[in-house]
């Protein structure tokens, strides 16, 4: 307990200054050239982010970051520059490794300190300052997600439409599937100044409408519908496609560019092997973790916490599970800090024999894994000759779907016969 009150004592995430940001001029590690002042003057809000290679928080933001970058950047709506700066005298080549595995696309400056006329804005790693084209600015500090998601929204929608609007955005979904269930839990924020209500949201199944999904509450500004008494979520068992979308419809809405997302289906973890291992490796803070395995019925298979383990301990569980059939894996953290890296070397995964079905060692507060243990027929169990094959699939070693096996590797090629049997077996695609 009291390190999480120190914590709190040491984090805060958003303040506004009402002070004029200073002008400044960048060159990019591409070479290119920058002027705060320029973009401003062209209409467009600019957010400067101020990173370090060795922070977190910092990577783990990159890819929510390159994902507003893309909505509201030069390839979407154009109306916001970001810029990241490195600001501890790190080399060329260190930040261009972090930049490729981090995964940035918007400008990047190494530089060797915060410049000057920015220092008093810049406490933690990472800071976001929102600027408006008025020069205005707002600064975020640290990362937390989705809530620095909603703060970049706001701080760049109180740029171009100040204090009366309406505009809600659809946050990353949390969704799993299994066969043809598929469960979404759709966290919807309210990013504008008006408080809404009677949001609908339309589901489509490869671009064909599913159904219509309607949550009739209040959602205040800066909150979001898990934040509420009633999450919105989605479940279904009759998904027959590749791709999942849902889109927002509410009266009012100034941005619709924020109000969709899709999720590809053909990443189903699939094993034939029924004997798994499930391995979490504590943090320091093993009684923040729980834990659960069910089935398809909803039956536990197994479950547990932290309480009764050590710090650092690697917890292993061996499990027998049924064939044909899908099983949902669970795992909290009760402080929201996950179980990597600033309290431990942490991780958690399922394997099924030499195949890794799940590895995570990144999530926060809550995450959800769905799989699927085939029966497996081997070639001495064949069937009737006459009995024709009706569909082919394949899969690779960690049980992901794939299209065909076009490239060099070992796969699991899965035929289906008329009957309904189907027959499992492993094909191997040399290299040419």
């Amino acid at each position: 307990m009291i390190r999480k009150i120190i914590a709190l004592l040491f984090i805060f995430h958003s303040s506004l200054f009402a002070q004029t940001a200073p002008d400044i001029d960048f060159t990019d590690l591409n070479g290119v050239s920058h002027n705060l002042y320029d973009y401003l003057d062209d209409g467009k809000s600019v957010l400067l982010d101020f990173f370090i290679v060795n922070c977190t928080p910092c990577q783990e933001g990159t890819g929510y970051l390159d994902a507003f970058y893309e909505n509201y950047g030069p390839e979407g709506t154009d109306q916001l520059q970001v810029i990241s700066l490195e600001v501890y005298n790190n080399s060329d080549p260190i930040v261009q490794e972090a930049i490729v595995n981090w995964g940035i696309t918007n400008p990047v400056v190494n530089l060797d300190y915060i410049p000057e006329s920015y220092t008093p804005f810049v406490p933690f790693y990472p800071t976001y300052i929102m600027i408006c084209p008025d020069r205005s600015m707002s600064i975020i500090t640290d990362f937390d997600h989705p809530l620095t998601i909603l703060e970049w929204e706001l701080a760049m929608n109180s740029c171009n439409f100040g204090l009366d609007y309406t505009d809600v955005t659809i946050l990353e979904p949390e969704i799993i599937h299994c066969q043809d269930y598929v469960f979404a839990n759709l966290n919807i924020g309210n990013v504008g100044s008006n408080v809404v209500s009677n949001i609908d949201i339309e589901v489509y199944v490869d671009s064909m409408y599913h159904s219509t999904i309607e949550w009739n509450y209040l959602l205040p500004p800066s909150s979001t519908t898990n934040d509420a008494f009633f999450p919105i979520v989605f479940e279904s068992s009759d998904i027959d496609g590749d791709e999942i979308t849902f889109i927002i419809d509410i009266n009012d809405d100034i941005n619709l560019a924020n109000n969709m997302v899709s999720h590809q289906l053909n990443d189903e973890i699939v094993t034939v092997n029924k004997d798994i291992k499930i391995e979490i490796q504590n943090d320091l803070y093993p009684a923040d973790i729980y834990w659960s395995l069910t089935n398809a019925s909803g039956d536990i298979i197994t479950t547990g916490d932290g309480n009764n383990y050590a710090a650092e301990e690697l917890i292993s569980i061996e499990l027998s599970l049924d064939t044909s059939t899908c099983y949902t894996f669970i795992i909290e953290d009760e402080y929201g800090d996950g179980i990597c890296c600033a309290h431990g070397d942490g991780y958690y995964q399922i394997t099924a024999g030499d195949d890794t079905l799940i590895f995570n060692n990144t999530f926060s507060t809550h995450k959800m894994h769905a799989f699927y243990v085939d029966a497996f027929i081997g070639i001495e169990e064949s069937i009737d000759i006459n009995n024709q094959i009706t569909r082919t699939e394949f899969f690779n070693l960690n049980g992901q779907k794939v299209h065909y096996p076009s490239q060099a590797g070992v796969y699991i090629q899965k035929d289906w016969y008329e009957n309904g049997d189907f027959n499992c077996e492993k094909i191997v695609i040399p290299k040419r």
